[in-house]
């Protein structure tokens, strides 16, 4: 009598108790296998409805069979022995550990292997990446028990991939195959650390060299620029220079479109740098100063020992020796704001330290009396002088003073309005590109406060 292994796709009870069970064999082919009267000749009565256990739990379970028939009458096929196969997945798992990761490429294998005892499984290769740069491969079986929850798993895995966010395995840690997924990466960090941050813009953005077997990276060429200041977007006048640096980012991540975003409109960027892929260096980033004590103090990334190298066409390209892992991007307006200006430079010396002046002679002094107006607090007229680029728009200037003052910008007076209950006073203009901002003010002293904000309106 003839053997057949498959997968039982359907079963069916009809009249006269006659159970038909629809199987998928092993070359692809299908046919249909008969227990017939399930309710005649009670001494095989359990026999048969063994048989057809069998066949519902092999079907629930996603489990091969193999069958013993007999030919019957007009090309039926009568069922004489059943086998019910395992998979090895139906032992229980031994000792697992968790691996979060970026999801960096994904296979897909039809294993048509058969052995006497066992049927082998169809698998799914996962290529990964740790947020340390390393690599590694994990196996998720497509053929478990419980099928919709292989493909549930598969389903997290490839839109991990696709849009960049991480994920946390849950391994068997000695055959290194897959028992659990979670969306998120809780072990991921996603925040700014040791790698700190830095400014600047994008050059290129290409498929990264040598590393194109670990799946969906890009390779960005990022030139470095001065960092700001939290308050006004001041810049300092200090040396610095710009650095090419290389990062590595997963393609069709959110931070991947941002990086396009920022080649594209030639956008300023702050980058959040993990780790290092490749190599490393101690080589720092020259001049690469804070603007003031109280801006974010910008860090000195792995920088390439090879110089950028400048192609006939112009174009930049980084050389390889590093490359740094992106942990988070921020994308912002050409000159670091759409809606306020970024100061170039900026002028407080006659309002913080005043005219230094000394007293008239012939006043009675001693070593604990007052040399100069500071000190004796007496008004005196001051300025308040900046220098910014704007983008193009009209922009409010608002002053909370008191003292009378007025504002000139490129030398030409502004018109100032007053709020409703006095207290703030306002200029407008319509500005673009650079620009010199003079506010001077009469009767000013050192005690008071300076309170003046630029901002843009429409």
């Amino acid at each position: 009598m003839p053997t057949i292994r498959g997968f039982v796709e359907r079963l069916e009870v009809g009249r006269a108790g006659l159970a038909v069970a629809s199987l998928l064999h092993d070359d692809g082919t299908s046919a249909d296998y008969q227990l017939a009267d399930l309710d005649a000749d009670p001494e095989r009565f359990n026999e048969r409805l063994s048989k057809l256990g069998l066949l519902r739990d092999a079907m629930s379970r996603a489990e091969p069979v193999e069958i013993e028939y007999s030919d019957g009458e007009a090309g039926t096929r009568s069922i004489d022995r059943i086998s019910r196969i395992t998979r090895d997945v139906l032992a229980a798992n031994g000792a697992t550990s968790r691996v979060s990761v970026f999801v960096a490429g994904i296979s897909l294998l039809v294993d048509n292997r058969t052995g006497a005892r066992a049927e082998a499984s169809d698998v799914a290769t996962v290529v990964t990446m740790t947020e340390s740069g390393t690599t590694g491969s994990y196996v998720l079986d497509l053929q478990l028990p419980e099928r919709a929850v292989a493909g549930a798993m598969l389903q997290v895995l490839r839109d991990a991939q696709a849009d960049g966010s991480a994920v946390t395995l849950v391994v068997d840690t000695k055959r290194q195959r897959i028992v659990g997924v979670e969306a998120g990466g809780a072990g991921m960090s996603v925040q700014a650390g040791d790698g700190g941050a830095v400014d600047g813009f994008v050059e290129s953005i290409t498929v990264a060299p040598g590393m194109t077997a670990m799946g969906n990276l890009a390779l960005v060429a990022f030139t470095t620029a001065p960092p700001f200041g939290p308050a006004g977007n001041v810049v300092s006048l200090v040396p610095f220079t710009p650095t090419l640096v290389s990062l590595l980012v997963v393609q069709g991540s959110a931070e991947y479109e941002l990086f396009v975003d920022g080649l594209r409109d030639k956008l300023r960027m702050r980058v959040m740098l993990g780790a290092v892929v490749g190599g490393k260096t101690d080589t720092p980033i020259a001049g690469n100063v804070p603007a003031n004590p109280d801006a974010p103090k910008a860090v000195n990334p792995p920088v390439n020992r090879l110089a950028a190298t400048g192609a006939a066409n112009g174009t930049v390209t980084a050389a390889q020796d590093t490359m740094t892992l992106v942990r988070g991007v921020q994308l912002v307006a050409a000159l670091a704001s759409a809606s306020r200006p970024v100061w170039i430079r900026i002028a407080r010396q006659s309002l913080d330290v005043g005219p230094e002046i000394a007293c008239t002679d012939g006043l009675p002094s001693s070593d604990l009396s007052p040399q100069t107006l500071r000190d004796l607090r007496l008004p005196y007229t001051a300025e308040w002088l900046g220098w910014g680029c704007f983008n193009h728009g009209v922009y409010r200037l608002q002053f909370e003073l008191g003292v009378e003052f007025e504002v000139f910008i490129d030398g030409k007076l502004l018109c100032l309005h007053a709020s409703d209950d006095g207290k703030v006073k306002f200029a407008h203009a319509c500005l673009h590109d650079e620009h010199e901002v003079r506010v001077v003010l009469t009767r000013w002293t050192c005690a008071q406060v300076f309170q003046m904000d630029v901002y843009r309106i429409r």
